[in-house]
């Protein structure tokens, strides 16, 4: 009994396993959009930075791992993806944890390998940014906007050749508000023009109206 427990189990185990990497994946669109965690990773040049970036309209984080084949596979595209994505200020960080690698210049030799030789890649210091969000399996893509919010995910590989894709992530660029001067109300009425009968031009004198009269009753039986 205790056998077929285990074989149950381990069909279950690699299932999971497999649609994890069953890609490509769909973009997932949160509808109501949340916090990035408070957490910094390390750039190719040894410095800690914040996820949120005010000055890029969205921020591709793309999770991966050198024993991730399909990671793998998409980085030749990612590249090719990233230096579109520059052009339209989207940021796109690929993210892996620190304990992978003995310093940046192994990283960047085994990107280049991959067809990946100038996107800009960063250091998960014990996975802290992954398990924070929830992460655990790769490939994994998260996508925040401007305010540092997570807007969309991509669970599982996903065609970075696509323009079909590319459009759908561009649609999350949220246009800015215009801000109204301090102290000043945002109006949500429009005034009315002069020669509306509204207008307080065209407002009627008081004897225009008919005097009250007082209510007639009915008799009652």
């Amino acid at each position: 009994m205790l056998s077929l427990f285990r074989i149950f189990f381990c069909i279950m185990f690699y299932s999971t396993a497999a649609q994890a990497y069953s890609g490509p994946k769909g973009l997932y669109v949160l509808e109501y959009p949340v916090d990035m965690p408070s957490v910094s990773v390390t750039s190719e040049q040894g410095q800690a930075l914040p996820i949120a970036d005010a000055s890029s309209d969205l921020t591709v984080m793309f999770f991966w791992s050198q024993n991730c084949f399909p990671c793998l596979r998409e980085m030749k595209y990612l590249e090719k993806f990233y230096r579109k994505a520059s052009r339209d200020n989207i940021r796109v960080m690929l993210i892996s944890s620190a304990s992978e690698w003995k310093d940046s210049r192994e990283e960047r030799l085994f990107l280049t390998k991959y067809g990946a030789p100038t996107i800009p890649f960063y250091l998960d210091t014990d996975n802290r940014l992954s398990l924070s969000l929830g992460i655990g399996s790769t490939p994994y893509t998260v996508i925040a906007d401007r305010r540092g919010k997570k807007v969309a995910t991509i669970k599982g590989e996903a065609d970075w050749n696509s323009d079909k894709l590319y459009a759908q992530i561009k649609k999350l660029i949220k246009q800015p508000e215009l801000s109204l001067p301090a102290g000043q109300a945002k109006s949500t009425t429009q005034p009315l023009p002069d020669d509306s009968p509204l207008s307080a031009k065209h407002t009627l004198p008081p004897d225009s109206f008919p005097a009250p009269q007082p209510p007639v009753y009915a008799p009652t039986r």
